[in-house]
């Protein structure tokens, strides 16, 4: 008998070794997504929202999340890169799609700005305070070296990249140099986008042999290329702080005169707190340097003062001033929008314009509490 129970006592024993080893083995939350992601090659932050969220305008929250990293669409193979919790995520859309229970009619869809018809978005470029590095570089064609054409074959280095294959899609790029229009101090580039290609055939090594798909403006051999990124033609107006973010530091395609549909680069992203879709205005500013002297704009205090550096702590200064609350002349001349916000800069479209403006203006956040005018006048698009 009491060998029975021993044996008995043993079975039990191991039934339940086996239960708590396979509960050991199971994961506790099976399907749960992780909290970080290591980078492969060919990765782009888009392309890691695509991946996890099904959703690939979530980028720039993303890029928030992981302030090193430098490049969006040039990720190093091996960095690890924290994630959004998806949580957070269904929360809001949870709430956003919860019916109301005082409407008696679905209300109507939020109405969007059409950038299409104010401009070609895929063309709008970006300002990179650091040094962007191509997928790679057009080094000949079959027809011109100069100015290709739409359907032109021109060839392609891609510098050991491994993961290019014929029918992928490119943009073709000129990276321009940009000065601070009131220091002269050289702060980056701007990524002038020129057209796209769609690569045909590998040849050898590095080499491919590419179509030209479109042609924007003309480019030829030395032109780079990079990765298409997503963009959205419908951005949503948004009313912002009124105080002062920045200044205008570049124009697309180094235009001198800024206008109605101009697209300009500001040196303020979205770790100075700017967003896509928020509208601000353009503002000059004028200082009295002195008692009992006329005004006088900011740019011709700046001509007075010799030297970059000087020019540097001349404009610190201005922004000391700001900062501490004291009293500046602002004169609006007109309204923008930003249509993409990087870590340490944004591009910006301009919607309204009541004089012609230069780069260097300021621009100061706009708010309102019903739709303004200028805005109802645009053309719109509903948002999904």
């Amino acid at each position: 008998m009491i060998d029975r129970v021993k044996t008995n006592g043993k079975a039990i024993a191991s039934v339940f070794m086996i239960l708590s080893l396979i509960l050991i083995a199971v994961p506790a939350d099976i399907g749960a997504q992780p909290s970080t992601h290591k980078v492969q090659r060919g990765d782009t932050l888009w392309s890691i929202c695509e991946k996890y969220y099904g959703d690939a305008t979530l980028w720039p929250k993303l890029w928030e999340m992981n302030p090193f990293v430098t490049n969006p669409h040039l990720l190093k193979p091996g960095d690890v890169i924290t994630l959004i919790e998806k949580e957070d995520i269904s929360k809001k859309k949870a709430v956003s799609e919860k019916p109301s229970k005082e409407a008696a009619k679905p209300a109507p869809r939020m109405k969007g700005i059409d950038l299409s018809a104010l401009t070609v978005p895929a063309t709008m470029g970006y300002l990179s305070l650091t040094k962007v590095e191509p997928w790679g570089e057009i080094t000949g064609s079959t027809k011109s070296e100069l100015g290709a054409e739409k359907g032109d074959k021109i060839f392609i280095n891609f510098m050991n990249r491994p993961d290019v294959k014929p029918g992928d899609e490119f943009r073709v790029a000129r990276p321009i140099p940009v000065r601070h229009p009131l220091t002269g101090r050289m702060m980056g580039e701007i990524i002038n986008i020129r057209g796209r290609v769609v690569v045909k055939e590998h040849l050898q090594q590095d080499y491919f042999l590419a179509e030209v798909t479109d042609v924007f403006i003309e480019f030829g051999v030395g032109a780079i290329v990079l990765p298409i990124e997503p963009v959205s033609r419908c951005v949503q107006p948004m009313a912002t702080d009124r105080k002062l973010y920045g200044n205008i530091v570049g124009v697309k395609d180094d235009r001198q005169i800024i206008g109605v549909g101009s697209i300009v680069y500001l040196d303020a992203g979205f770790r100075d707190g700017i967003q896509r879709g928020q509208v601000f205005e353009m503002v000059r500013i004028s200082t009295v340097p002195y008692l009992n002297v006329t005004h006088r704009t900011l740019q011709e205090n700046l001509a007075e003062v010799s030297g970059a550096v000087l020019k540097e702590e001349y404009l610190v200064d201005l922004w000391r001033k700001v900062l501490e609350g004291r009293k500046l002349y602002e004169f609006p001349l007109g309204k923008l929008m930003i249509v993409e916000s990087r870590p340490v800069s944004s591009t910006a479209i301009v919607l309204s314009s009541s004089e012609p403006l230069s780069n260097g203006a300021f621009i100061r956040g706009f708010a309102w509490t019903e739709t303004p005018d200028f805005l109802t006048t645009l053309p719109s698009c509903p948002l999904e």
